[in-house]
């Protein structure tokens, strides 16, 4: 398994709460709220999202994806933060770096991983939305049920297929993604921060 492949079978709430002992909060479907342990930070101020696997403090600003958190808490290197996930996982390494014929493919082939999450939202929102619409007797109505079905099962499956098939498509449902994630996440960025400030302003 490569560093790259170990990253991505882990989900950050859980790195997070081996690294500090604290569960998070939950804060929607695949993000969290938690404090920044290793600062003495006692908010919830630490936001981490499953399906991307990043995180971010929103008082120092600092943030990034799974081994920058590991680096964060533990320091170290990066080769020290792969390998403490590594036992922490009981995943064995394969240490081999790619060659410099591949790392062109090789940096492909995980930018497409990242994307998945964000093109996955972005289909089954339009699927979703298309079905309201649409009476139940459209035959259209069975394009967009296949399609959640195949979000389910093998969303990174179904992304490479609209990649080869319909790559604009596969491109703008990306950028959609993205879009829909950000806002999500400055939408409950400011409302929990107004929520703390509630409890600040008129404690119990």
């Amino acid at each position: 398994m490569t560093a790259a492949e170990l990253v991505s079978t882990v989900r950050i709430a859980e790195v997070y709460r081996a690294l500090t002992g604290a569960q998070a909060r939950r804060a929607g479907p695949d993000s969290w709220r938690g404090p920044a342990k290793w600062r003495g930070g006692d908010g919830l101020n630490v936001s981490m999202d499953d399906s991307r696997g990043v995180w971010r403090d929103f008082v120092t600003g600092d943030g990034g994806g799974v081994l920058d958190l590991i680096m964060r808490v533990r320091g170290g290197t990066r080769q020290d933060a792969v390998r403490w996930l590594a036992d922490i996982t009981g995943a064995t390494l394969d240490c081999r770096a790619p060659s410099s014929s591949s790392r062109p493919e090789y940096a492909e082939v995980q930018r497409r991983r990242r994307d998945v999450p964000y093109f996955a939202d972005a289909a089954r929102f339009m699927a979703e939305g298309a079905l309201e619409l649409l009476s139940s007797t459209d035959p259209k109505r069975a394009a967009h049920t296949t399609l959640l079905a195949a979000l389910r099962v093998a969303p990174e499956a179904e992304y490479r297929a609209w990649l080869d098939e319909r790559p604009r498509w596969a491109a703008a449902l990306v950028s959609a993604g993205r879009a829909r994630a950000r806002r999500l996440q400055m939408g409950l960025a400011s409302y929990l921060f107004s929520e703390e400030a509630n409890a600040a302003r008129n404690p119990d």
